[in-house]
């Protein structure tokens, strides 16, 4: 029989039924090759490598006893993982946190971002204590050059889109007196043109 590309039907090219691979045993050292394959390709933090290997875990597991004893085996690759420097948290989040400033995210989407992939709350507060206003505004800049916003607009559309404008760095999560100041400013920065 052959085993050629299986069509949606789960028929092999000469029409008999595709058998069905077993899921197979996450053992400690399937999971360690399933986190260090992730993390070849993808820089992570260790909430997002536990929600992965979680869901590889459930989708090869019987029953619930074998989630509870691979919990455990996640903890230890997850441990080994960070012992070895390959996730680091921290190194993460600002990483993440540059990238996000540098495309014009406000704080509180940096934030939500960084919270929604599984960034420590603490990380995340130290991240925020180390910014300031510049670099809110620097952020809001760089949205507003982006989206051509403001003194990135064409002049005759500038002043009927004002509220459209405003209204979408609102929604981006900035302050409206940061909005005001970069959508009502003359020109964009010397840097900028």
């Amino acid at each position: 029989m052959s085993w050629t590309a299986a069509s949606r039907w789960g028929r092999a090219s000469d029409g008999q039924a595709l058998r069905r691979r077993k899921p197979g045993v996450w053992d400690r050292a399937r999971l360690r090759r399933a986190a260090l394959a992730y993390l070849s390709r993808y820089a992570a933090p260790s909430a997002h490598v536990r929600r992965l290997l979680r869901r590889r875990l459930e989708r090869g597991a019987v029953c619930g006893a074998e989630i509870r004893a691979g919990e455990e085996d996640i903890d230890a690759v997850l441990a080994d993982l960070v012992r070895m420097g390959l996730i680091d948290d921290r190194a993460w989040a600002e990483a993440q946190a540059r990238a996000l400033r540098r495309r014009g995210a406000s704080a509180r989407g940096l934030a939500a971002r960084l919270s929604s992939k599984g960034a420590p709350r603490e990380e995340i507060e130290r991240l925020l204590a180390r910014e300031d206003d510049a670099a809110e505004l620097e952020a809001a800049r760089a949205l507003a050059r982006r989206r051509r916003f403001g003194p990135w607009r064409d002049p005759p559309a500038r002043a009927e889109r004002r509220q459209k404008d405003l209204a979408a760095m609102a929604r981006a999560g900035f302050r409206l007196d940061v909005a005001r100041q970069v959508i009502d400013a003359e020109a964009p920065p010397e840097a900028d043109q």
